[in-house]
């Protein structure tokens, strides 16, 4: 062995026999194409191995999802001990109000008044038969005989409606009569009913407050006619002479 040879392997440190010398890696080509390979997939971490108390581990595992700690219970209040019944009383029924005593009376329902009529002639048969038509036109009727006992059966009324006077009466003429009764009921419809037809009579009447002349015995039915429409209109008994020829105006 040479000199040189000698002092380098004094130099080289000594192998410990621990660990082997890593052999040479081959110096790659650089003009060598390299081939073309897949990516490699990534590697899987493994989960930790939950370590066991008595030393050993075992394998890991996988754990779930954190559950929810359960609720603490709702301590409920214990019920108080039942004690005895007790027995609501029922509510009185409110009273009826006393029923007050009707103190007005009771109003009935009043047919309407009838109009008042005097028929004054001094002939039964013919005072009746005017009586019993007016009443059948519906109105309040009462007879006389004479002018006084006429004058007398007025006073006892405010109203009347109707008058019909004959013209020759024991006591005294029709037309005397029929002033006197224009004078304290204007407003009464007044009928001389005589068997004269005289123009000079007609025409002392109708001045004194006549409103029907009627020739007897003619014009009794039209007399009726006209009094159920009187009511409506007032003219169907002014100014009127009712005779053998029928109704007609009075032109004096």
């Amino acid at each position: 062995m040479s000199k040189e040879q000698d002092i380098l392997s004094q130099s080289r440190p000594e192998s410990d026999g621990t660990s082997e010398d890593k052999p040479q890696q081959p110096v790659e080509n650089p003009k060598q194409t390299p081939e073309l390979t897949a990516p490699p997939k990534p590697a899987t971490t493994p989960e930790p191995a939950v370590p066991d108390p008595a030393g050993s581990s075992a394998p890991a595992v996988k754990t779930s999802e954190p559950v929810a700690p359960p609720k603490p219970a709702v301590q409920s209040t214990p019920a108080a001990p039942p004690g005895p019944a007790v027995k609501t009383p029922e509510p009185a029924a409110p009273s009826k109000p006393a029923a007050q005593p009707v103190t007005a009376a009771v109003e009935e329902k009043q047919p309407p008044d009838k109009s008042k009529a005097i028929v004054v002639d001094d002939e039964p048969a013919n005072r009746d038969f005017l009586v019993r038509l007016l009443e059948q036109a519906n109105m309040e009727v009462e007879g006389a005989s004479s002018g006084e006992q006429a004058l007398a059966i007025v006073r006892k009324h405010k109203q009347i409606s109707l008058i019909v006077i004959d013209n020759k009466l024991p006591d005294m003429d029709g037309v005397d009569l029929l002033a006197q009764l224009h004078k304290q009921f204007p407003d009464a419809r007044l009928v001389m009913a005589t068997m004269l037809d005289d123009r000079q009579l007609i025409g002392k009447a109708f001045e004194n407050g006549c409103d029907v002349f009627l020739v007897k015995p003619h014009g009794f039915m039209e007399l009726f006619q006209r009094l159920q429409l009187s009511d409506k209109d007032k003219n169907k008994l002014t100014g009127l002479i009712i005779d053998q020829y029928g109704p007609r105006p009075y032109r004096g």
